[in-house]
């Protein structure tokens, strides 16, 4: 809720002052909040991109007043919401996406929104005819995948169904935890993280073969298997009762199994 009012926006419009002032004092917490959440990735939250994703929020303030059509405080409100949103998201994108231009960080997570995000589907989506104009070259989608691999953000989107392309990583886990998106913060999506890929581990290995399942866990200690990895084939072989070409069979059509089954669950993160 606002406390500016239809005055204040209107003044602010005509480029007065004090009415000027008054929205840069209001917005001011917004414009924080949204530079921390922008900033924040994985369990890392970057102190200087913050104050340089401020200053780029606080720009698109001035902005927005003289873009805005109207003079409802709530309308405004939601009007410079998202235009910091914009100039903050480009301006990561280009902080974080070496390499990459913004446009193409852009076209490429466009991409990932149809992959569901998977960024690897997207990075062939990205290079497809299904971009229509959009469409990248292989060298730049490769490019946009590998530096979007770097960044796991909570403004990251998901393709979940009836929620729509504007369903964030954020959102996700927001819902997932039962508290407004705003406070979703760095420990949150690292738990989230944490989970899921534990998650779909174990319901990947469920759909193995039961010894294509057993050697993989004996080759990585998954419980309630315990850890072969430093040891001779043959001693795993032996107390699982197969001989080592069986063992070297199953492990090597229980990865390709698993590999397939884990990135098809991948797809709903």
């Amino acid at each position: 809720m606002t406390q500016l009012t239809h005055a204040q926006i209107a003044d602010a419009k005509s480029n007065d002052l004090n009415a000027v002032s008054s929205v840069i004092r209001e917005t001011e917490q917004l414009v924080c909040r949204r530079a921390r959440k922008f900033a924040t990735t994985n369990d890392h939250t970057d102190a200087d991109l913050i104050e340089d994703l401020a200053q780029v929020g606080r720009i698109a303030v001035w902005q927005a007043i003289g873009d805005f059509s109207g003079n409802d405080p709530a309308q405004f409100m939601a009007h410079v919401d998202q235009s910091i949103t914009r100039a903050m998201a480009d301006e990561r994108r280009e902080a974080t996406r070496p390499g990459v231009s913004v446009y193409t960080a852009k076209r490429f997570e466009a991409a990932l929104c149809q992959a569901a995000g998977d960024p690897y589907d997207a990075e062939k989506i990205a290079a497809s005819e299904e971009m229509g104009s959009d469409k990248l070259s292989p060298d730049l989608a490769r490019a946009a995948r590998l530096s979007w691999l770097g960044l796991d953000s909570l403004d990251r989107p998901l393709n979940r169904g009836d929620f729509g392309s504007d369903y964030t990583l954020g959102d996700a886990i927001a819902q997932e935890i039962g508290v407004p998106a705003d406070l979703v913060d760095s420990a949150d999506i690292a738990s989230h993280r944490r989970r899921v890929v534990r998650e779909q581990v174990h319901r990947a290995l469920g759909l193995l073969s039961e010894r294509q399942r057993h050697v993989l866990k004996a080759d990585h200690g998954i419980s309630p298997v315990g850890f072969y990895g430093d040891e001779p084939d043959a001693v795993l072989a032996d107390d699982m009762g197969v001989t080592a070409e069986q063992l070297k069979q199953a492990r090597k059509n229980g990865k390709k199994r698993f590999f397939e089954l884990y990135r098809a669950g991948a797809r709903t993160w």
